[in-house]
């Protein structure tokens, strides 16, 4: 941190040092007109280029994407909004759907065949940087950033601005992705436990209680030992950046386990979490479940685990914040379901939760771009019509796909945006803001909770579109000790053997966690796993790590 502080300084430095040099030329093409240029350390208008300029890219294109009549994928609303207001236009060199794209991009970084500016996934962001491909944007981004970019960036620790940085350089403009979306809370039927006489779980082997007497003790009052304990998912052993409805992430990490991620050890040491015996542990818990009859005996063959949920078989699901919908779906059936969300401690009684990675997405531009400032002022552009900070972007028509923005379709908003918005709602709630002071989104969230207190529960719309926002965002509050996945790229031998490793791992905890193989068998899998190719990539990881900090 001490060292982007020092890059930092250094960088608003050189700027100083350039003002007062004034020979550098502006976007316009005149000597220190101040407008466009990067160097000159003249305030610089964040959301203009002076003159208009010409900017080449790719495009990604969804197959099923449409566009209204008379509108095409190099001309609609979005081009010209963004020419309008930023005096750049864009010309599409080309654009493709899917692995065509993916291809087609591959050839053109190849052979060094770039557009003027792109938007890549980290893999090609981290290649084009160390390949010198791309421009430096760290006085672009110095002198051109927008306050309400700026902030955004803030809400992160600046943590997107590092996972841009390349070797104590700016590389790329990133996305910035919400965090609530990581937490996996235990969703439990209060109606059941209030029936049962059981209380709120404070501890993983509560819930395991807990889904216990909600097999056994016929919760549903149908007669029949037909309810579940804890549904599941296909995709239930691993954990993911984001959690899913009906997962076992929110299980994982009250045993301190992360499968499928690279974290550090207690020494500090980058390891893959699918071989650590934290992962062990937890498996093993949920083989000792799933012999017992307390998880989905079908989970991983559902093709659709929410039905578990919906028909009111299951009593225990892990999910993130936003699961009010398929709640809702429930109570369609049962207006007597009532699903509570807690969020599970580790033994010591810490909540741990893998965050996602905070960017993923990195607007770059092609070295030796006569105007790199252009990327930042369309990001500028681009995030204040996003986040609708500017009025006129209200007036876009929002049903058509993103997609058809110039440069990609990413988010950017604030980290702890959920959190912000639930602090928002409730000072509305509570009479301290007035409803008129709202936003657009603010006001119709607090229209919808002020129908559903009038009438609770009536327009299942209305509880399920504002619900998230209350109880669940409280939780998100909550002291946490965050994990960040130290690596998320892709590496040489990985792009070889990673597939079958992930088959092998599969295929391993599936087994284990469904009496098919002994526990023991997870050893097996880790000896395995390291000769098959896993130590070699390990090695791999920590070498790009070390790369991108020189």
């Amino acid at each position: 941190m001490k060292q982007k502080q020092a890059w930092l300084m250094l960088a608003a430095f050189t700027v100083l040092l350039s003002a007062c040099s004034g020979n550098n030329e502006g976007a316009s093409g005149k000597q220190g007109d101040g407008q466009g240029t990067v160097a000159t350390g003249v305030k610089a208008d964040p959301f203009r280029i002076s003159s208009p300029i010409e900017v080449t890219t790719f495009k990604s294109v969804s197959a099923g994407a449409k566009l209204p009549a008379g509108d095409t994928v190099e001309s609609n609303q979005y081009m010209k909004y963004i020419a309008d207001k930023t005096n750049i236009n864009f010309k599409i060199l080309w654009y493709a759907s899917g692995p065509d794209y993916d291809q087609k991009m591959k050839l053109a970084v190849a052979s060094n065949d770039l557009p003027d500016m792109m938007i890549v996934n980290e893999q090609m962001f981290l290649s084009l940087a160390e390949a010198n491909q791309i421009e430096d944007l760290s006085k672009v981004y110095e002198q051109y950033a927008s306050p309400l970019t700026k902030e955004l960036y803030a809400s992160t620790g600046n943590k997107a601005l590092e996972k841009a940085t390349y070797k104590g350089k700016l590389m790329g403009i990133p996305n910035i992705s919400v965090q609530a979306d990581a937490a996996s809370m235990a969703w439990i039927r209060k109606d059941w436990m209030d029936k049962l006489g059981l209380q709120p779980p404070k501890t993983v082997d509560d819930v395991i209680s807990i889904a216990k007497a909600f097999v056994e003790r016929d919760p549903d009052g149908n007669g029949k030992a037909d309810t579940i304990g804890l549904a599941g998912s296909e995709g239930s052993l691993s954990v993911p950046f984001k959690a899913q409805r009906i997962d076992f992430k929110g299980f994982f990490q009250a045993f301190n386990a992360y499968p499928s991620n690279w974290i550090k050890d207690s020494s500090g040491k980058v390891v893959y979490a699918s071989t650590l015996p934290e992962t062990k542990q937890a498996l093993g818990k949920l083989r000792e479940m799933y012999a017992s009859g307390l998880i989905d005996k079908e989970f991983a063959l559902r093709k659709d685990p929410n039905q578990v949920v919906i028909g009111g078989k299951a009593g225990i699901f892990f999910g993130p914040w936003w699961s009010g919908g398929l709640i809702a779906d429930a109570i369609k059936n049962d207006p007597k379901v009532d699903f509570v969300p807690y969020l599970i401690p580790d033994a010591k009684g810490t909540v741990n939760t893998l965050m996602l990675p905070v960017s993923n997405l990195y607007i770059v531009v092609k070295k030796g771009m006569k105007h790199p400032e252009a990327a930042m002022v369309y990001a500028n552009t681009f995030i204040a019509a996003q986040r609708k900070a500017d009025p006129d972007a209200l007036k876009l028509d929002f049903t058509v796909s993103a997609e058809y923005w110039p440069i990609g379709n990413a988010t950017y908003d604030y980290a702890d945006a959920v959190e912000r918005k639930s602090d928002t709602l409730k000072k509305a709630l509570n009479g301290q803001t007035k409803p008129e002071e709202l936003s657009p989104e603010m006001k119709e969230l607090y229209d919808k909770a002020m129908r559903d207190k009038a009438n609770p529960k009536a327009d299942l719309k209305d509880w399920s579109g504002y619900y998230g926002y209350t109880a669940p965002a409280d939780l998100l509050k909550s002291n946490m000790n965050k994990i960040y996945s130290e690596y998320t790229a892709v590496t040489k031998t990985m792009e070889r053997k990673w597939a079958n490793l992930q088959k092998l791992e599969k295929e391993t905890f599936f087994k284990i966690v469904m009496g098919e193989q002994p526990l023991e068998a997870f050893d097996t899998f880790v000896t395995d796993w390291k000769a098959q190719g896993g130590d070699e990539i390990t090695k791999e990881v920590a070498d790009e790590i070390a790369k991108v900090k020189k």
